[in-house]
């Protein structure tokens, strides 16, 4: 879309979709090209308390700079535009800055693996609060279904299933749920999340096979994943919609999460809220709680509770980061 300025046809601004953004360079797309970007100085100074202004998915106007042909002439990007949603978490080091993942997404695929690395539920319990929080849509993707047995892998995904989450098994390797997963996509700009090692980026080339992306093996010391993304990228599909392969991620902190506010980022957890003596019980140890009477009465998951008691003492405690 182009967005006409009154100064004139040559210093008419695009409108275009960050589709990377590193080192403080960025690759807009604005429909028939892809511009690489400088950032104006003014956008830099907002937002101080994000680790970056500007980050993929991000919709922004950009003036091309130089005299060159259009296709080959570079841009500054002079204007963020409103956000209708983010995945945001707490920067790593610390609580005391937001992490912007990516911006104007719709779906948000949680792959973890069956095994290779070790499926890691206290990492899937954070990334769904964090979805529930901002308001974002969550779904589990069990990679590597080849390398397991059936009834491993049910148990793993039942907590999510009769938490109401939608879940998918596939395999990369032999393609086993690609079709279902690729169906899920059609359409909408989504993000995959998850630690290395997982299988993301080969899942992606699997359903995709011209995005060339990355693919490496799990490192035989540690049982743990190697990067094999190093920075989030968008990429156009095929079938219509946009997916961003992402980092893998070892830890995540959550972001503008109050104790209080919690619970009700467990969807299973909603229906008992209001059965408390207390209407600002923790659901920790108060008397008379309802939601710690349904998991005694096996109505909720043990797991999922126990995963909530972790974050709810690390949220206390002001640790944004750990699983």
């Amino acid at each position: 879309m182009v967005k006409l300025d009154p100064r004139g046809p040559e210093e008419e601004r695009l409108e275009g979709r960050v589709l990377r953004a590193e080192s403080g360079r960025f690759l807009v797309d604005v429909g028939e090209h892809r511009v690489p970007c400088s950032l104006r100085g003014r956008i830099r100074k907002q937002r101080l308390r994000q680790v970056r202004n500007v980050v993929v998915g991000d919709r922004v106007l950009v003036r091309l700079t130089g005299s060159l042909p259009h296709p080959e002439r570079e841009g500054v990007i002079e204007e963020l535009l409103p956000r209708l949603s983010q995945l945001s978490r707490a920067e790593a080091a610390g609580a005391r800055r937001e992490q912007v993942l990516m911006a104007n997404l719709d779906r948000v695929f949680v792959v973890m693996a069956a095994t290779a690395p070790a499926f890691n539920a206290r990492l899937v319990d954070r990334f769904l609060v964090a979805l529930a929080h901002q308001g974002l849509e969550g779904v589990l993707v069990l990679n590597k279904c080849d390398l397991s047995g059936l009834a491993e892998r049910l148990a793993m995904v039942l907590p999510y299933r009769s938490a109401g989450y939608g879940v998918l098994m596939t395999s990369a390797e032999s393609g086993e749920g690609c079709e279902r997963l690729a169906e899920a996509m059609r359409g909408r700009v989504s993000l995959f999340l998850g630690p290395s090692g997982v299988g993301k980026s080969s899942l992606l080339g699997r359903i995709e096979p011209g995005l060339e992306l990355s693919v490496r093996e799990i490192s035989a010391a540690t049982g743990k994943g190697r990067h094999a993304t190093t920075a989030t990228a968008l990429h156009p599909l095929a079938q219509g919609g946009w997916v961003a392969d992402s980092p893998g991620v070892r830890e995540f902190g959550l972001w503008g999460l109050a104790p209080l506010e919690l619970a009700a980022c467990f969807p299973e957890f909603r229906a008992y809220l209001d059965g408390c003596r207390y209407p600002d019980c923790s659901h920790s140890h108060e008397p008379d709680c309802r939601l710690r009477a349904a998991v005694e009465e096996r109505a909720v998951d043990l797991r999922r509770y126990e995963s909530y008691l972790r974050i709810l003492e690390t949220i206390r405690a002001g640790r944004a980061t750990g699983c």
